[in-house]
């Protein structure tokens, strides 16, 4: 299997719904408006967004004959503040639902990590997952709030 389709699988991964894990897109309920790979020459600033980027990849040689590749997977929120009472508190409580909800997503279903098969395994090896985010006092002035959050995801062995 190619690698250079592996955005495009995660992305499909998040866009998915109705199947017990929760829906992020917001014509699911979730609480993103624009779910997509890549990022856009003009993200949308006032809509909950999250961009899926692959930030690495390195290639592990498993057997002879058999090529692992490891790839980094960067999602990027970003959350403008549009609460309609003006509150930056309530705006920056609510990415940290969505962000929570994304990594429900991200961890998948109890024992298969594989993100409905698009992978060996999603943020299993290494087992971390990271969430960076920007500093509340910048969201403010800026009038978005940004998260980052980082895993890796193993994909299926070439051979090579």
């Amino acid at each position: 299997m190619p690698s250079n389709d592996v955005v495009a699988r995660e992305t499909a991964w998040l866009n998915a719904n109705g199947d017990g894990l929760p829906a992020l897109h917001a014509s699911a309920g979730g609480p993103f408006q624009v779910i997509t790979g890549y990022w856009p020459r003009v993200p949308p600033t006032m809509k909950t967004s999250l961009y899926v980027l692959r930030s690495q990849i390195s290639e592990e040689r498993t057997a002879h004959v058999r090529i692992m590749a490891r790839h980094r997977l960067t999602l990027t929120a970003l959350w403008p503040l549009n609460n309609a009472g003006g509150s930056a508190e309530t705006d920056q409580a609510e990415l940290d639902a969505a962000i929570e909800l994304v990594l429900a997503r991200v961890r998948g279903f109890p024992g298969d990590h594989s993100h409905g098969g698009r992978f060996l395994s999603a943020g299993e090896n290494p087992g971390m997952v990271t969430v960076s985010f920007s500093p509340a006092a910048e969201g403010v002035s800026l009038g978005i709030f940004k998260a980052t959050i980082g895993f890796s995801v193993d994909d299926f062995e070439l051979i090579g």
